[in-house]
């Protein structure tokens, strides 16, 4: 019994040491892995830097162009407003593409054609006056009837 327990007991030590073994040789697996070569980790680091400098300044470029597109744009929207008569409602019109713009265009050009015609100019017994009627007025009956028959003074 004794030779059995001496046994089991060494058997045990040497699964024991096995375990040990595998154990250490797994965490020198994840050390390698995970050490990087100096010289490597700063080459990336270099280059991780550069891409950021690079997106900073593409993002600039990006916002300046886009300040650009909405300068021009506003200058499109004065140009359209001026060629129909319409640059004194610059200051008011907000819109944000074209297809908005010529709408609004349409309807402010419509709305200034009514508004041309209801307080245009509409005369009201404004004729002219025949020699006639300008004589009878003054009450002449001699150049009323100098008029109806065409003779003149």
């Amino acid at each position: 019994m004794s030779d059995e327990k001496v046994t089991q007991t060494q058997t045990e030590t040497t699964q024991d040491q096995q375990q040990q073994d595998q154990t250490q040789q797994q965490d020198q697996q994840q050390d390698q892995q995970q050490t990087v070569d100096m010289k490597t980790y700063l080459e990336l680091v270099a280059k991780m830097e550069k891409m950021e400098q690079m997106l900073e300044n593409e993002a600039e470029k990006a916002q300046k162009m886009a300040e650009k597109e909405q300068e021009l744009f506003q200058k499109q929207v004065q140009l359209t407003l001026k060629e129909n008569g319409l640059e004194k409602f610059a200051d008011i019109v907000k819109v944000s593409n074209e297809d908005e713009l010529n709408d609004v265009v349409k309807k402010l050009t419509a709305i200034v054609n009514e508004i041309k015609i209801e307080t245009g100019y509409i005369p009201a017994d404004h004729k002219q006056m025949t020699a006639y009627e300008q004589a009878k007025k003054q009450g002449n009956t001699v150049a009323m009837i100098k008029a109806l028959f065409g003779m003149r003074d």
